[in-house]
């Protein structure tokens, strides 16, 4: 089943995303089949064309989407519950919501 994982950062989180950006790429890297797609949310004005994620750039993140494909809300609640940003207190609201995929439509319909 399909959740879509919206967080989005605590004011001034720049430094702390940083910090913890290899911890959570690494948890990530563990989930990697059930990562349907995901991705940062950036500062108006951020050139995302030429975005390098790295020590500068992950600071003009100011949150992320994904979707999962896990089998429960209870899965999908892990994975947020486990990542290094939850756990190192980065985000400061988070909305996670079964998804409904429509386009680009999935390969088994």
């Amino acid at each position: 089943m399909l959740f879509a994982i919206a967080r989005r950062d605590k004011p001034g989180m720049g430094d702390k995303r940083a910090e913890l950006l290899a911890a959570h790429a690494e948890y990530q890297k563990a989930f990697m089949a059930q990562i349907t797609f995901g991705g940062g949310l950036v500062e108006d004005g951020t050139d995302v064309e030429n975005f390098v994620y790295g020590e500068e750039g992950i600071r003009q993140v100011t949150g992320n989407v994904l979707v999962l494909d896990v089998p429960d809300r209870a899965a999908a609640e892990a994975f947020h519950a486990n990542d290094p940003y939850t756990l190192g207190g980065v985000f400061e609201t988070v909305i996670i919501e079964p998804f409904l995929q429509r386009v680009p439509a999935l390969k088994s319909e």
